[in-house]
């Protein structure tokens, strides 16, 4: 228990720039990076899905040696195996899903930090000190579930082939 308000004050300030901040900067990181990841495997998977057929209705023979390469055959299957695995470590990494949690742990922490500054919503009537108590209790709790979320989502794959 935190015994006088200037300590409440200092451990608070303390508990906002380095525990919150450190991990809202760090799931609006790792947000940003399983976003662009996400649309990578999606941009890889439409371009190669609407370029199959069309490269697969044409015929390029080039003579290579005594050989005949369709290269059109070859590019097809090229490009097919590089939408299933985009598609295969989407299934693998959920970049999707990892976004979404991470983005929304980082907007959950952010709004709880602003409402704790500014003493609104749960934080309006109560003292420093249980106002303190109530956002660490919500922002520990919150990368918790994060946590558990994201083990959850990154080992759903094996539990249900299991």
């Amino acid at each position: 228990m935190v015994d006088d308000i200037d300590d409440v004050q200092s451990t608070a300030e303390q508990y906002l720039d380095n525990r919150l901040e450190q991990y809202r900067s760090w799931y609006d990181n790792k947000s940003v990076k399983m976003k662009k990841r996400y649309q990578q495997t999606q941009v890889i998977a439409a371009t190669g899905a609407v370029l199959i057929p069309v490269i697969n209705n044409v015929s390029i023979i080039v003579p290579i040696g005594n050989l005949n390469v369709d290269v059109a055959k070859f590019s097809v299957t090229v490009i097919g195996v590089a939408v299933a695995f985009a598609i295969a470590l989407e299934g693998v990494f959920h970049h999707r899903e990892q976004w979404k949690n991470y983005r929304s742990t980082e907007q959950y922490l952010e709004t709880q930090k602003q409402l704790f500054v500014h003493r609104i919503g749960d934080y309006a009537e109560l003292d420093k000190e249980n106002a303190f108590r109530l956002l660490v209790n919500r922002i520990e709790g919150a990368i918790a579930e994060e946590n558990a979320v994201t083990l959850n989502v990154l080992t759903r794959v094996e539990s249900n082939n299991g």
